[in-house]
């Protein structure tokens, strides 16, 4: 075999391996589900690259053609490049972090995957097999998201749950996003279809990728279990019974399969999306047919009048149990903008676009939204996330990473792929109507799934190698030229060059991927227990910092939070604690000044400080961090607590009062304002600050009780819980606490009494209350 041969097969071999890393989940990582399929795509794609890049410098055959979708993916990627260098932290914006693992690196890497398949994937038929793996493994990730739901795999810890299907993603939204594609691949290979059957070398093929890939999965997952081996055989006895009549019908089957797993996810903006690009690509197709579609027109009029009545059904059924007790279409049917999820998105948006219009012309940089986010905090999210970095809109998360360039030229690649869809070359399509439409319905779905979610590496690679498809057909029907036809070197230098590319694609990968994953495997072992002692996990901790990779925030983070950990146990010595502090202190500075308008890694370490009762020190880092977030409670709370902490009352009191006034309805900073206005002997406000809490029933709080008890105002405390429990005598915990005031105000009798309701509402309480009950009479009992 000559070498031009081997570099094709690796580049070949690489590109179909890619649909292949979906199974990967990488339990000795840290973020399994995410960095695993990160560094497998970036390392096939390095390889690959290296391989096509030498094909192409001796042969004009294997560079790409001449044409805009190319030109605006280069610009995209050019633009993003120079948004990142000029925002405000360019080295997370090249990079991104192990959580995401998104950042220019992912963007250049699929501009180089996206060139590389429109190139080496240059016939129809290597095209349609490549689509065909990809729908195959996705019937199996399918398969695995059943067993999900029949409860024979395990479910993901974190999102997922037997309503909130997940495979092997370990978020339900990922999954949608992969399903959502291959509900219109499988579509796509449908149209291609007619009568056509298996050809033999194809029923080994697809019949291989699904044994082998369920075998992955077995051995992936870890299943032994008959019931698992079980469902395998029955669905691959379906699957391999199909190959032997039309194709149509195991595309169709696997078409359905995805639709439900899709549908399982409860991904509301995946699932309206399959149904808006359903009915576009049903409009287009209606449209565009011929007189001797008439029949299929009609059909696919009937398919959309069904889909609006379902829908309209669905909506009108809104408030029937059996709605409600469905819990995808629960989740569905009451979709509104008042929904606590809808209002995030929208007050997310609100917030991208006020750091839209400080920085519009290139952004902020990628992987730079939680800086805007908390520069502009709303102060009503107080009751969501509080660390956002996804806008959870396209539009916006664009617009905030590349600005208004940023943007127009992410949405270019969706009109240069629509433009080549339906452009007449010659007086003939690229793609057929039912193609065409097809696509066309592919894209507006997944755009529309994306105003609410954000990509991950699956969907990225999808829909690059949607573009890259558009590219290869467009390109060949136009018969363009290559991009660079002149002969650049010999045939006969082949061998020296794949050697010299060989070295750059070694180089590149060490550089790009070794230090990255030592860092990430030693996170790991920070976080696990050693015998040799928790010095050993700070060693650990070290060791991954070191790295000084993409890692470094996620391990001073880690650093701080077991740092803190250990400072409550009593049994750590001192200097281990001592150490701790020091190191995860030194680190959170050292990141503070990496990304300077953070005030994350700023409040991290004053809450360190916090912790190891360096109130003085913490106060100067934590009205940093303020300055960088005024209107952020969660900071300004920790900058009151560090007040009282130093017994600046007044100091705390401003502070409360500034958390409250943001947001009213923000129960935690009203009580907390109420009970320090308390201890400030502050009554009368206080007063007022407790009716509206007295009114919710959400006075009933260890905080205030606390405060009236510090200054022996035992009567408030009674007063207080007596109405409560007048309008809730169930409450056992409230009763529990107006006996511990009045056995303090001196009436002991009431509170045994009290003790006694308490027993009687709940037997289970009948032990202790008579434990207390033996302590008071005694007066053995101490209220602290």
């Amino acid at each position: 075999m000559t070498l031009e041969k081997v570099l094709r097969w690796i580049a070949l071999g690489g590109i179909f391996a890619l649909p292949f890393i979906v199974f990967l989940i990488s339990t000795s990582l840290f973020f399994p589900f995410i960095t695993g399929k990160n560094f497998a795509f970036r390392l096939i794609i390095e390889v690959i690259t290296g391989a096509w890049l030498a094909l192409a410098l001796v042969n004009s055959a294997y560079r790409p053609q001449r044409q805009w979708l190319l030109g605006a993916f280069a610009i995209f990627v050019i633009l993003i490049a120079l948004a990142d260098a000029f925002g405000v932290y360019p080295f997370k914006s090249f990079w991104s972090n192990y959580e995401r693992m998104d950042g220019w690196i992912t963007l250049a890497h699929l501009f180089l995957y996206f060139v590389v398949s429109s190139s080496m994937l240059s016939t129809e038929k290597l095209w349609r097999a490549f689509l065909q793996v990809s729908l195959a493994v996705s019937a199996v990730v399918g398969a695995h998201a059943l067993l999900q739901l029949l409860g024979v795999a395990s479910l993901n810890p974190g999102f997922s749950s037997a309503t909130r299907l997940d495979a092997t993603f370990g978020n339900p939204i990922y999954l949608a996003s992969y399903m959502l594609f291959h509900v219109f691949i499988a579509a796509l290979l449908l149209a291609h279809s007619g009568k056509e059957q298996w050809n033999r070398t194809e029923r080994y093929v697809v019949g291989g990728i699904f044994t082998g890939a369920a075998i992955l999965a077995l051995s992936v997952f870890g299943k032994s279990g008959l019931a698992f081996y079980a469902f395998f055989t029955v669905l691959g006895s379906i699957g391999g019974s199909l190959l032997f009549m039309r194709k149509t019908y195991l595309l169709a089957f696997i078409l359905t399969l995805d639709a439900v797993v899709l549908f399982l996810t409860g991904t509301r903006g995946a699932i309206l999306g399959l149904s808006g690009g359903v009915m576009l690509a049903a409009f287009l197709f209606a449209l565009s047919a011929r007189d001797y579609q008439m029949r299929a027109r009609q059909a696919v009029a009937g398919a959309v009048v069904i889909v609006l009545v379902l829908v309209g059904g669905l909506y009108l059924a809104r408030d029937q149990s059996w709605v409600k007790d469905a819990p995808v279409l629960g989740r569905i049917a009451t979709i509104s903008i008042m929904e606590s999820t809808a209002q995030a998105r929208i007050m997310n948006w609100g917030v991208a676009w006020q750091g839209v219009k400080e920085r519009p012309v290139l952004g902020w940089g990628q992987e730079n939204f939680a800086i805007v986010f908390n520069k502009y905090y709303n102060p009503q999210m107080y009751g969501q996330e509080q660390w956002f970095d996804r806008v959870h809109n396209v539009v916006f998360d664009w617009l905030v990473a590349g600005g208004v360039l940023g943007l127009l030229a992410y949405l270019s690649l969706f009109v240069f792929a629509l433009w080549y869809i339906w452009r007449r070359d010659a007086g003939e399509r690229s793609f057929t109507v039912s193609e065409g439409s097809i696509l066309t319905g592919l894209l507006a779905a997944y755009f529309f799934h994306n105003l609410f979610v954000f990509d991950n590496v699956m969907s990225y690679f999808l829909f690059a190698s949607v573009l890259a498809f558009v590219s290869f057909r467009a390109g060949e029907h136009a018969n363009r030229p290559r991009l660079i036809t002149a002969a650049l070197f010999p045939l006969r230098s082949l061998p020296f060059i794949s050697a010299i590319i060989a070295v750059s694609v070694f180089g590149v990968v060490w550089f790009a991927n070794t230090n990255p994953l030592a860092s990430n495997k030693a996170l790991l072992q920070a976080l696990a227990p050693h015998s040799e002692g928790l010095l050993k996990n700070l060693d650990y901790f070290e060791k991954a910092i070191s790295y000084n990779t993409l890692g470094n925030q996620e391990a001073r983070e880690q650093l701080a939070q077991a740092a803190m950990q250990i400072a409550r146990r009593e049994e750590v010595p001192i200097e281990t604690k001592q150490k701790f502090l020091e190191a995860a202190a030194r680190e959170l500075t050292l990141q503070s000044e990496a990304s300077p308008l953070d005030p994350r890694p700023l409040l991290f370490l004053g809450v360190l400080l916090n912790t190891y009762g360096l109130y003085t020190e913490a106060e100067p880092i934590l009205a940093r961090a303020y300055a960088l977030s005024p209107t952020k409670q969660s900071i300004i709370l920790e900058v009151a607590a560090n007040a009282i902490a130093r017994d600046d009352i007044e100091t705390a009191l401003s502070f409360y009062k500034e958390a409250y006034e943001l947001a009213p309805n923000f129960t935690d900073a009203h009580i907390l304002y109420a009970a320090v206005a308390i201890h400030a002997k502050q009554d009368k406000l206080a007063e007022e600050l407790l009716t509206p809490l007295i009114a919710s029933g959400n006075v009933i709080n260890a905080r205030i009780a606390s405060a009236y008890a510090s200054r022996e105002r035992y009567d408030k405390i009674v007063s207080i819980w007596e109405a409560h429990l007048q309008k809730n005598p169930e409450d056992i915990q409230a009763r529990f606490t107006l006996a511990s005031a009045y056995y303090a105000a001196g009436n002991a009798q009431r509170a045994i009494e009290q003790l006694e309701i308490a027993a009687r509402a709940n037997p289970s309480y009948k032990e202790q209350t008579e434990a207390l009950m033996h302590d008071i009479r005694s007066g053995a009992l101490r209220i602290e």
